[in-house]
């Protein structure tokens, strides 16, 4: 066996050419949502953005509604495993509008999931949308927004 000796050095690889740099906001980033955060938005944003708006400005309300569904992204794999995800992401939203420190005037406001309830129903939304989105059973909705007093026995108790 003969020792190999290293041949003549070869070409040098030049090095790479310089990239152009790229402006600012000149090319937006985006980002792929899991399939399942992307329907639960689709359901949720309208009236996520209505109940919003009935308590900050247009601007606010915006921001409020993206804060709610980036935090929800940030822990969605997490939450995926909760049975209580849309509650969660009401009290995000609830959290986010500020609507428990300064209520709509016109609202009772003695007890939080009946005042979202009343607001969403003001709103347009029916009791089992109110459920949908609140995530609480529709029985319980029903006996919030009701005009007159039900026995509390009527209540099936929380998920929470």
């Amino acid at each position: 066996m003969t020792p190999r000796t290293p041949g003549p050095p070869g070409p040098k690889t030049p090095p790479p050419a310089p990239r152009p740099r790229r402006a600012l906001g000149a090319t937006p980033i985006t980002v792929r949502l899991p399939l399942s955060l992307d329907a639960f938005h689709l359901l949720h944003h309208t009236t996520y953005t209505a109940y919003a708006h009935a308590h900050l400005t247009p601007r606010a309300a915006t921001a409020a509604v993206d804060a709610t569904f980036g935090a929800l992204a940030a822990d969605w794999t997490y939450l995926l495993g909760k049975r209580t995800l849309t509650a969660h992401a009401w009290a995000e939203l609830v959290r986010n509008t500020d609507s428990r420190r300064h209520p709509l005037p016109h609202i009772p406001a003695d007890d939080p999931l009946r005042y979202d309830a009343l607001v969403l129903t003001e709103l347009g939304y029916s009791s089992h949308a109110v459920a949908e989105v609140t995530g609480r059973p529709a029985s319980t909705i029903r006996y919030l927004i009701a005009p007159h007093p039900l026995p509390a026995a009527n209540l099936l108790p929380s998920p929470c």
